[in-house]
């Protein structure tokens, strides 16, 4: 598996953008797992998961590393085909459809973000902030970068501790010009 895989199809940002098919994303780029396996490990039923993974696999997105014959059938095991994904910044330049990839992405989470105010408790408040920034173009391009870098070392996290319960939180994050 490739630590970095960039995306430069929009169709690929907007099957991403789909809140399950990227917990089972996220879930074969841990590593090497069947459908079962992340069905158990995420709580959705089998039979829901196959067209997302299949969509998945559709795309290049996923891949098999293994099949092996179980009672008539053939149990496939999946993983990402990077550790990290980015997408091409010139997918959102004019003349692409942008506006409707981004709203995509912003609909994809509005779920996840909904979800955790209906479950908020006072062990697990979510965050909300909406900033703009002004600064040389030498301070946003570093800016920028820092961003860029936690979000790869946010997503390179592994478990250090097995025997210490994980938790997951979810990340939506646009860093965008304005202009006056």
């Amino acid at each position: 598996m490739k630590e970095l895989h960039v995306i430069q199809d929009l169709e690929h940002v907007r099957l991403l953008s789909d809140p399950l098919k990227l917990k089972l994303i996220q879930a074969f780029a841990e590593g090497p797992k069947t459908a079962r396996d992340v069905a158990e490990a995420t709580g959705e039923k089998l039979t829901k998961l196959y067209r997302h993974i299949d969509a998945l696999h559709d795309a290049g997105l996923i891949r098999v590393t293994a099949e092996e014959p179980k009672r008539g059938t053939v149990e496939r095991t999946f993983e990402a085909v990077a550790r990290r994904f980015d997408v091409e910044h010139s997918l959102f330049a004019e003349g692409n459809d942008s506006v409707d990839t981004a709203r995509d992405l912003i609909r994809g989470g509005e779920q996840e973000i909904l979800d955790a105010l209906a479950n908020a408790d006072e062990d697990s408040q979510p965050m909300f902030a909406r900033l703009r920034v002004r600064g040389t173009q030498e301070q946003l391009q570093k800016l920028q970068a820092s961003l860029e870098q936690w979000l790869a070392d946010a997503q390179s996290q592994e478990d250090d501790d097995a025997a210490e319960a994980t938790h997951e939180a979810g990340v939506m994050l646009a860093f965008y010009p304005i202009k006056r």
